[in-house]
């Protein structure tokens, strides 16, 4: 497809060339009103077709309005005669034979850096942010679906709406989603204790906890104070699973905890490990350049972002540490 449409255009330069240098050695040839209005005709034409090629690509990479280019573009071809034709059809196939970089619109990521983050995992989208100013019931329904930290504090807010129908709602919400978590982790470690497990399903079940027990503490359903065991327990049973089997995303998870504990050494060495043991750069990075960033190893960060350069340039935790510390 990419390859028919690039015919497409070099078909249409050639066209471009072919009504230019008709039309001028017509002229040439034929120095008349007939030859003069035969070689307008070809001009115009050429003209035309070369601007409809360059208002697509100023269309495309620097969001100028069609139209305006369309007329600006025709407008220099067309007066400037013959040689800006000519000029330009040498321009798009150099950039074309070249393979020389696109134009691209300059990115103000001081805008970007000073967004305020509100969760470390989007999954709402934009647009969604704000029904936290429409208290309407069958939009607010809408947050149900998730469970996300975001949304723990939105329905516990809505706690003291003024509305009964919205305060029932985030309160059946919020219980349900924690007694939800609470009954796996019981029936998980009736499991645990009661049977003589396989090392396998032992590490599976441990794992399993660890990771709710993390859900429990990160979604905030709970006081720090009581969430802080959900965070132990989370702690302790990455440790046993780890006793059984190594797994980058209990090494991922132990990181994220020391983050939290303030042992930034720790947590610098479980996501370094995390990604030795094979997981995804793009999900490790953000943490393990935060860790590097309250250690002050700012030389490593730079050696780390290097290293990875591009794995994932969009996260807007790690390119804010980049843009002020490197």
């Amino acid at each position: 497809m990419e390859s028919s449409a690039m015919l497409g255009d070099y078909i249409k330069l050639l066209l471009v060339i072919f009504l230019e240098t008709t039309g001028l050695y017509t002229l040439i040839q034929h120095p008349t009103v007939l030859g003069f209005i035969t070689y307008l005709f070809s001009h115009f034409i050429a003209s035309l077709l070369l601007a409809t090629m360059v208002a697509g690509i100023l269309k495309i990479f620097y969001k100028y309005p069609y139209r305006h280019a369309l007329i600006l573009s025709f407008s220099i071809f067309f007066f400037l005669g013959p040689f800006a034709v000519l000029f330009g059809v040498i321009i798009l196939i150099y950039t074309k034979i070249s393979k020389a970089p696109a134009p691209v619109k300059e990115v103000n990521y001081e805008l970007v850096f000073s967004v305020r983050i509100l969760s470390e995992e989007r999954r709402l989208g934009e647009g969604s942010l704000r029904f936290a100013k429409v208290k309407d019931l069958e939009r607010v329904v809408y947050f149900t679906k998730f469970y996300h930290p975001m949304t723990v504090r939105f329905f516990k807010e809505l706690l003291f709406s003024d509305n009964d129908e919205l305060r029932l709602l985030a309160n059946s919400y919020l219980k349900n989603a924690e007694k939800y978590l609470q009954e796996l982790i019981y029936e998980l470690e009736k499991i645990l204790e009661g049977q003589d497990l396989g090392k396998d399903v032992k590490f599976f079940v441990c794992r399993a906890l660890a990771f709710l027990n993390w859900d429990v503490y990160y979604l905030g359903f709970m006081e720090e104070k009581i969430a802080k065991k959900y965070l132990d327990n989370a702690k302790e049973y990455v440790i046993k699973a780890l006793e059984i089997k190594e797994d980058p995303s209990l090494y991922m998870l132990m990181g994220r905890m020391d983050l939290i504990s303030g042992d930034y050494q720790k947590a610098y060495e479980h996501f370094k490990t995390a990604l030795d043991l094979g997981m995804e750069p793009v999900k490790v990075l953000p943490y393990l350049l935060e860790a590097l960033y309250k250690l002050r190893n700012f030389k490593e960060l730079k050696q780390v972002s290097a290293k990875y350069k591009g794995t994932c340039s969009v996260n807007p935790r790690r390119m804010a540490l980049i843009s002020a510390w490197v």
